[in-house]
């Protein structure tokens, strides 16, 4: 019952993780002051803190499940720590597009929808087969 009510906040936390990391790039791709102060303000509020939560319930699903010494587990950390590297990225180019107030699209940020994608899908590869 424990490890059920972890992976249930442990998935809870992610989506709320990742759809945070979504409305950034997407709100990056056409860069408007207006948007972006509210969703800076959301992301440390909600999106941070879920991020955070994603990453301890993680840890504490894998001591749940003795995974600790399992090869797929160890890549899985990898490929985490590059998402959280991600959202950190994404963060930083939502604080200089504000700190800007340019108002120009910049194409740099368009990478960032799809290497989230691929991170998410390896993971999740990662976790349903254990191999």
């Amino acid at each position: 019952m424990l490890y059920d009510l972890t992976k249930a906040a442990h998935l809870i936390s992610l989506f709320v993780w990742i759809g945070g990391m979504v409305a950034v790039a997407v709100a990056l791709r056409n860069p408007n002051v207006i948007h972006l102060k509210p969703l800076k303000a959301y992301d440390q509020a909600v999106t941070t803190p879920a991020m955070i939560l994603a990453l301890l319930f993680g840890i504490l699903l894998g001591v749940q499940g003795g995974w600790f010494t399992s090869s797929w587990l160890g890549m899985k950390i990898l490929l985490v720590l590059g998402l959280s590297g991600l959202h950190g990225a994404l963060v930083g180019k939502l604080r200089r597009a504000i700190w800007e107030s340019s108002g120009e699209v910049n194409s740099g940020g368009r990478v960032f929808l799809p290497a989230g994608l691929v991170l998410l899908t390896l993971i999740v590869l990662l976790v349903t087969i254990k191999p």
